[in-house]
C-alpha cells in the first residue's frame, strides 16, 4: 500500500522470516556461537529457548548456512507426532531407507534404528556430523523426549554419533524439568535463553530492513519514535515488524515520510482498537505497562484523536481498512 510513496523495492516488515533481511544482534550472535560450539563439540542435547517472535526460527535458518559439508542435517518442523513417527520423520529426512521386516510391510523400530546407527557411523568415521533441529520443541510429548534420549544413546566409547537441538518457547523448560524427564534433562550440556533486542539494536534493527527493502533515505524514524516503538514492543523483532508497518501506514496516510513518536501512538491505537493488543499471545509483550508515560499519553488519546481521523483518512485514501490476520 504505501510502498511506491516510500520509493521502497519491497515490503521492509513482513512478519514471515526472509534469509535476506538477516539482522543478528547480540543475542542472536551468541545463540548461534553456542549452538555450532555443541555441535562441533559433539555436546548431543541442546536446548534453544525465547518467547515467541524473538527470532528463533532466524537463528536455525542462519546456524544452517553456517555448518559445514560434512554435516548431515534434519529438521522437524512439526513436533506433534507420536515417537515412532518421530524416529521415521528423522530417518526420512536424513534419505535413510531401512530394510522392511520378512513379515511385514512396513519397517519396524528397531530397522530405522539401525539403519540411522549404521549412517552416523559411516559419516563420524570420515570426518562428519550429523544434527537434527526440532523446531516448536515445547509441543512435543513426553513419548516423544523419550525417543528422542534413545537417539542419543547412538554413540561410541568416546564421543556422540548425533547432535539433537531442542527449539522451543519457555514452555520447553518446564517441560523438561519434569521428573519423568529427568534422564533426558541431565544429558542437556548446553541451553541458551534468547532475549529480544536492546534499544540500540532496535533502531540498528529498522534501518537494517528499510536499507534492504530500498528505504535508503527515502524514510525515517525519528529517535523519539524509535524509542516509542522499542519500549512498545520490548525489542521482539515480530512485533516491532508489525508495528513499524502499521506506523508506515499511518505516515502514508499523512502523506510524511518522517516517521514519529505521535505516529506510534495512532498506530499503537488502531492495533488496540482491532483487539490486537493483549488479545493475542503473539502480542502479549506489546501491553500499555510497557510504555513511557508520553508514548502511553499518546496511545490513549486516540479515543479522541487517531480513532476518529486517522481510520476514516485511511478508507478514504486506500477503499479499505487495514486489518491483521
Amino acid at each position: 500500500m504505501y510502498q511506491k510513496f516510500f520509493y521502497l523495492k519491497e515490503m521492509p516488515f513482513h512478519v514471515t522470516p526472509d534469509p535476506k533481511f538477516l539482522y543478528l544482534g547480540t543475542k542472536h550472535r551468541e545463540a548461534i556461537e553456542l549452538l555450532l560450539y555443541g555441535i562441533n563439540k559433539r555436546k548431543g542435547f541442546i536446548v534453544l529457548t525465547g518467547e515467541v517472535g524473538t527470532g528463533k526460527t532466524t537463528i536455525c535458518r542462519a546456524l544452517l548456512e553456517k555448518l559445514s559439508d560434512k554435516t548431515e542435517t534434519a529438521l522437524v518442523l512439526n513436533p506433534l507426532l507420536g515417537p515412532d513417527e518421530l524416529l521415521k520423520t528423522v530417518t526420512n529426512d536424513l534419505g535413510l531407507v531401512p530394510d522392511t521386516e520378512p513379515e511385514s510391510r512396513e519397517s519396524s523400530v528397531k530397522s530405522h534404528l539401525d539403519v540411522l546407527n549404521a549412517f552416523l557411523l559411516d559419516i563420524t568415521e570420515k570426518g562428519g556430523n550429523a544434527v537434527v533441529i526440532i523446531d516448536e520443541a515445547q509441543n512435543l510429548s513426553a513419548r516423544a523426549l523419550e525417543m528422542l534420549r534413545l537417539i542419543s544413546n547412538l554413540e561410541t566409547e568416546t564421543e556422540k554419533l548425533i547432535q539433537i537441538i531442542l527449539v522451543g518457547q519457555p514452555e520447553l523448560k518446564e517441560k523438561l524439568a519434569r521428573r519423568e524427564l529427568r534422564q533426558l534433562n541431565q544429558r542437556i550440556i548446553v541451553r541458551y535463553d534468547l532475549a529480544p533486542l536492546d534499544r540500540k539494536e532496535t533502531g540498528a534493527y529498522i534501518q537494517s530492513r528499510l536499507f534492504i527493502a530500498g528505504g535508503s533515505g527515502s524514510v525515517e524514524f525519528t529517535e523519539g519514535a524509535v524509542t516509542a516503538l522499542f519500549e512498545a514492543t520490548g525489542g521482539v523483532p515480530r512485533m516491532i515488524n508489525i508495528l513499524a508497518d502499521r506506523a508506515l501506514t499511518a505516515a502514508f496516510v499523512k502523506s510524511t515520510r518522517e516517521i514519529t513518536a505521535e505516529l506510534l501512538g495512532m498506530a499503537i491505537d488502531e492495533l488496540t482498537a482491532e483487539g490486537y493488543f493483549g488479545n493475542s499471545e503473539d502480542v502479549s509483550a506489546l501491553s500499555f505497562g510497557r510504555l513511557t508515560p508520553y508514548v502511553a499519553a499518546l496511545s490513549f488519546s486516540g479515543a479522541f484523536g487517531a480513532g476518529f481521523y486517522w481510520g476514516p483518512m485511511l478508507i478514504a485514501k486506500t477503499g479499505f481498512r487495514l486489518v491483521l490476520p
